[in-house]
Parts: C-alpha cells; structure tokens; sequence
C-alpha cells in the first residue's frame, strides 16, 4: 500500500499538489464570499456568526467519527472520496432559498461531509511522504496558492452576482473529487488489527496541552473569517479589493511553508507557536486601531505567521507523536478542539458582541485575550518544564 515499491515513493506527489490546490480554491470561495451572501440577505451579525458556525457544531462529533472510520478502513483514501463528493452536492443546495432554517439545514449537511475533509486529507499526505524525501510544506504550498488565486478570481466573478458562489464551489469540488483517483493508497492500520480507542489520544499529555495553547488564537481567527469581509466592506472595499485581501493573506504564507521545518527544528513547536501567538496580538491590535482600507490590505502579511503556523505546527506534530493506528482520529481532534470549537466562539460569541461593541472593538479585544492566554500557557509550560527536571535528578 504506502509502500508499494521504492521508485514510486521517489515521485514527486504531484497528485497531492494538485489536491490541495483545487480543495483550497473551494475553501476560498465559500469561506470569504458566504458571509458576504449573508449579510446582503439581510441577516445581523449575531445570525450571520451563528450560521457560519453550524460547521463547527457539526464538526465536533462529524470529525472524530470519520477519523475512526478513517482509521479503520481499508484505505483512507475511500473516505476522502466520499467526504469530498457529498460536500460538493452540498454546496448546490445553497442560493435555492434564503430562508434561515433552510440555510441552516443545508449547513449542517454540508458540514457533515465537508469539516473532516482537511484533517484526514492531511493525515493521508503525511503518513505517504513519511516514507519519502518529500516534505510537507511545499505540498501544503499548493493549497495556499489556489486559495489565494480563487480569493481574486471568485471576486471579479462574484462583483455583480455573490450567489454564483456556489456552482464555483460545486465545480471545483467536483474538480478534487477526481483528483483523489490518483492519489496514492494510504490504509487505514487498523482495519485488520485489534481497535484502539480515540481516547489513546488524550494521554498525550503534551498534545493537550499544545492544542489548548492554539484555542485562543484559533477563537480569534475565527471571528476574522466570519467578519472580516463585512468589516473590510463596511469601511469601503468591494468585493474586488476583498479578493485581494484574501489574496495577500494567503500569499504570506508562503514563506513558512518553505521554512517551516526549520524553524520547528530549531525553535521546536512551543516556541514556534508562543511566536504565532504574539504576532496575532499585533495583528488584532492593527485591525483594532486603523481604518484605512489600504493600510489593513497591508496588514494581511501577518497572516502568513499565525494561522499557517499553527496549522502546520499541529499536523507535523502528531503526524510524528501520535500512533499509526490513530494518526487520522489525531488529526481530526486537533481539528476538532483546536479549530472547532474556537470557531464556534469566535463566530457566535464575537458575532454578538460585535452588534454590541462593532467588530473593531472585538479585534483589539482578541489581541488582549491571547496576550493573556500566553501569560497563561507560558507559566504552565514553565512549571511542567520545572517538574521534569528534578524528576530527571
């Protein structure tokens, strides 16, 4: 299976490149463009974060069933197949009525199928070039690409009519679906061996402890992807500039796909996520203090160091912690915890304190909450580090 013979783990993983590039030139387009749809149906802020985070509610029980699934199939990739195919029908049932229960039922269904598909895509891409000389990063590079490229595009597309979001969406699903085909076989280890239980996970008392140090800047970036378009429009950007928004965000995360093993080797992953942590202070703190539109088109560098890193971070880390048999169940609780439930009170709660405060205000409040946050884990990591050093005398 993941090694079939030599020469084909010599290959360049193009089929990986192209996965990821299609996959997050979907992402693109319903992430950025969906709360715009939103807002121009009329809803508040309070309802808009509300929708966006059914996904997350969805997720905390979707993900880790399709993780053990996953794990206990005979080839992850079967699952991935069918994750992206049924997310992609998902998004067509969008646009046909903008009632809120409707709108709310079709998230839940395209949750359902949609939320597992990064971590276990991940968990299929690590666990193949392991056996190889191939790295993560530039693999992963081709997903930011394609979002940054799609963010512009589905802009221009999308300046006139937001609703054709969705066939955009359906198209490029369709599109990775079949690029799955030619991924290489990944199986899942513990489809002929005896289970283990999710739970195994949670013993790692180090990854609990790294993944509860991501929620706060999760929960952050969370309100960011709700709100930031209809912040950046209400200043005075059109879609178009939205596009382009998105686009210097994504580019900046370029550099840290290319560098980021290094940096992880040598600082190592508390220290690589303590420093994503305090650039989204002064990420936060910017948004909450300017309102040029320009000035906060610059801003979108800092992208490129703090949700990226995070995200790498965590996959890298448990691709090599975690066990064999749970490395897919791993991936999708970090996605679960660290991503999930920060949506969820990144959108809901910051989506109804915003129609209290505004959404600036919220932004400066987030830098004041992580910077907390890392006073925090920092004292925890302190004393752990303590204890293990006079337990080693």
């Amino acid at each position: 299976m993941i090694l079939d013979n030599l020469k084909h783990s010599e290959k360049y993983p193009y089929s990986f490149i192209l996965f990821y590039s299609l996959l997050y030139m979907g992402f693109a387009v319903f992430s950025v463009f969906m709360p715009v749809y939103l807002d121009e149906l009329g809803y508040d802020n309070t309802d808009i974060g509300t929708l966006l985070s059914i996904s997350s509610f969805v997720g905390l029980f979707a993900q880790p069933m399709w993780g053990v699934i996953s794990d206990r199939a005979k080839a992850k990739n079967n699952v991935l197949k069918t994750l992206v195919l049924f997310s992609s029908l998902g998004t067509l049932l969008f646009g046909i009525s903008g009632n809120y229960y409707y709108i709310f039922a079709v998230m839940v269904v395209y949750a359902f199928f949609q939320t597992p598909i990064v971590p276990i895509g991940d968990a299929i891409t690590l666990e193949y070039i392991t056996a190889t000389r191939w790295k993560y990063g530039p693999i992963r590079l081709a997903g930011t690409l394609g979002y940054a490229v799609m963010a512009v595009l589905a802009g221009v597309l999308t300046k006139k009519n937001v609703n054709g979001i969705f066939l955009i969406c359906f198209v490029m699903g369709i599109m990775t679906f079949l690029t799955i085909f030619r991924m290489p076989t990944v199986k899942g280890h513990q489809s002929n061996q005896n289970k283990l239980s999710i739970l195994e996970l949670f013993k790692n008392r180090e990854l609990v402890l790294l993944i509860g140090l991501t929620i706060a800047v999760h929960t952050s970036i969370g309100f960011y992807n709700s709100f930031f378009s209809i912040y950046y429009k209400s200043m005075g950007a059109d879609n178009t500039i939205i596009g382009w928004a998105i686009f210097i965000a994504s580019i900046s995360e370029v550099l840290f796909l290319i560098i980021g093993d290094g940096i992880i080797k040598r600082l190592g992953i508390k220290l690589t996520l303590f420093g994503a942590a305090f650039v989204s202070i002064i990420r936060w703190a910017a948004f909450g203090l300017v309102d040029n539109i320009y000035v906060i088109l610059a801003l979108q560098i800092l992208h490129g160091f703090t949700f990226i890193v995070l995200a790498y971070s965590m996959s890298i880390y448990i691709n090599n912690e975690v066990p064999s048999e749970l490395k897919a169940s791993g991936q999708t609780i970090n996605a679960v915890v660290g991503v999930g439930l920060s949506k969820i009170i990144g959108s809901i709660g910051g989506g109804a304190l915003s129609d209290f405060i505004g959404i600036r205000q919220v932004f400066f409040a987030n830098a004041l909450i992580i910077l907390v946050w890392i006073v925090v884990f920092g004292a925890i990591f302190f004393v752990r580090s303590k204890r293990e050093k006079l337990a080693r005398m």
